[in-house]
């Protein structure tokens, strides 16, 4: 079985491949990262980058599932799994989970980009699934200088401290959702709340995992 992924970070690397040593350790994981994709997005726009992330998504798709883990690229990922079913959006598996915890999300990002696309997402399975969302959003706009500094702890705790901070004022929140995949870091340090906290990748791997298998059978 092979999966392969397109990755704005080289971060993203290091924890798919733990992610599928715990699940399934035999699976052969084929990583293509470009950081650019990302960069040109937040200057230019999501469109400006269409035509080569549907290039390099079509190319990956000899793979039995490919991931896309960029959430600001997600929507181009959604237009190409529309022909191709192998490919697949990081955050939508993590929207449908969310989508059932009830209608009150809290939605952290750490970019702007993302923001609709995310947003867009999150009402579209909310309506799939006959819920109507309410999304509380908080930007942790002071964050991403720690990302991008390779700073993993500082980032995860900045991401928390801003979550805290919001949970304050939206006690009622059914969840949080870490909305992009480096975001996840930030979990373990917000287990106190006492609300579910969902990041995406460990479930967009499963869901791979259930894309991939049928295509083996």
């Amino acid at each position: 079985m092979r999966i392969a992924f397109l990755h704005t970070a080289d971060v993203h690397v290091a924890t798919f491949d733990h992610i599928f040593a715990g699940l399934d350790s035999s699976v052969l994981l084929n990583h293509h990262v470009d950081a650019s994709l990302l960069e040109r997005a937040r200057r230019d726009g999501v469109e400006a980058v269409r035509v080569d992330v549907e290039t390099l998504l079509k190319d990956l798709s000899t793979a039995d599932a490919v991931l896309c883990t960029c959430s600001t690229l997600g929507p181009l990922a959604d237009d190409v799994a529309k022909s191709s079913k192998t490919v697949i959006r990081i955050d939508r598996p993590l929207m449908e989970q969310a989508c059932a915890d009830g209608d009150k999300i809290l939605v952290a990002l750490c970019l702007d980009s993302t923001r609709d696309a995310t947003l867009n997402l999150l009402n579209d399975c909310g309506k799939n699934g006959g819920q109507d969302i309410t999304p509380i959003v908080v930007i942790c706009r002071d964050a991403w200088a720690f990302f991008e500094a390779g700073d993993m702890e500082a980032y995860a705790a900045s991401i928390a401290d801003s979550i805290k901070l919001k949970i304050e004022e939206e006690p009622d929140v059914k969840s949080i959702v870490l909305a992009q995949a480096s975001m996840s870091v930030a979990e373990a340090k917000l287990t106190d709340l006492g609300i579910p906290v969902r990041s995406s990748p460990v479930i967009a791997a499963k869901r791979c995992l259930e894309v991939a298998k049928p295509s083996r059978s």
